[in-house]
């Protein structure tokens, strides 16, 4: 897990005056998610979330959404890194969402990727856009992988079954449905789910 301490970010304020929010953003996420790789690669971990982030600002361009898609997993897999933190970093909607885009890592998997469905289907639409647009980014990674690990691919995740993975994209794709229909980055994900899921 990368870390972040109280110290850095006095240091990081100092440093991003007149920085954009966005900006701050990247760099924040940048030195939390230090020496993280993607699952079962050696690709930095922070290529992640700058994909996410540019994912959603092809859908909006409310910077508070656009940085809380670039720190969307911090919370998550970084230590040091809570609500409290980002709302004084960024503001309490940024934190709002981060946290609204946070498994519960103490449930099984299918208790996290099941409540991840069902809160899709009502969470606030900024909510759903940060999540969306992380589902696309890992779909892109499968899309990449697969044709080169074939079933290898699925070792790398902690569900290692591709039809449950599948089940689970296929279930945020239905839950986002009504939402998102039309919207490029939707249709790109349900191309991506047909094309590696069936």
């Amino acid at each position: 897990m990368g870390q972040w301490s109280q110290k850095e970010s006095s240091t990081c304020k100092v440093m991003q005056r007149g920085e954009g929010m966005t900006d701050r953003a990247v760099r924040f996420a940048t030195k939390a998610h230090a020496g993280q790789f993607r699952k079962g690669t050696r690709r930095p971990y922070i290529v992640h979330p700058v994909e996410v982030g540019n994912i959603v600002s092809t859908m909006t361009e409310d910077e508070e959404i656009i940085s809380a898609a670039f720190l969307h997993d911090t919370i998550e897999d970084c230590d040091g890194v809570t609500e409290e933190v980002l709302a004084q970093e960024f503001s309490k909607r940024v934190a709002f969402i981060v946290v609204s885009e946070s498994e519960d890592k103490s449930k099984s998997w299918m208790e996290r990727k099941q409540a991840t469905i069902d809160h899709m289907r009502t969470a606030p639409r900024e909510v759903q856009i940060v999540a969306l647009a992380d589902k696309l980014s890992n779909m892109r990674d499968i899309n990449r992988d697969y044709p080169i690990l074939g079933e290898e691919l699925w070792e790398r995740f902690r569900m290692k079954d591709k039809n449950m993975i599948g089940w689970y994209y296929k279930g945020v794709r239905d839950a986002l449905a009504d939402s998102f229909a039309g919207v490029g980055a939707y249709e790109e994900y349900c191309r991506l789910i047909e094309k590696n899921f069936g």
